[in-house]
């Protein structure tokens, strides 16, 4: 649930199609829909995992529309986020 929680806050800054992302947004993004990819199917979820997705899809076009510097830099930061969160995830799930 954190998990799904803190993807859907990363995603409200970014919005991009991804033949208009930069490079470093397309990682990014394939690395998010990875993530999404893995989040569990059921009913519990099913609702969470698919607003998810549809902010995450907005949030694609967003970013599509910034000047390819402004793109690198949220998905520089989204990816920074990203990554301390999986750290924390791991952490959690050693103890």
């Amino acid at each position: 649930m954190k998990k799904l929680v803190f993807i859907v806050a990363l995603m409200g800054m970014s919005s991009i199609a991804m033949a208009d992302l930069s490079a470093t947004c397309k990682a990014y993004f394939e690395k998010v829909d990875k993530l999404v990819k893995s989040l569990p199917d059921d009913a519990e979820t099913k609702e969470q995992t698919e607003l998810f997705k549809q902010t995450l899809e907005s949030g694609k076009k967003q970013v599509a529309d910034l000047p390819e510097d402004q793109q690198d830099n949220a998905c520089k930061q989204g990816e920074e986020a990203l990554n301390r969160l999986e750290a924390a995830l791991l952490s959690n799930a050693k103890k």
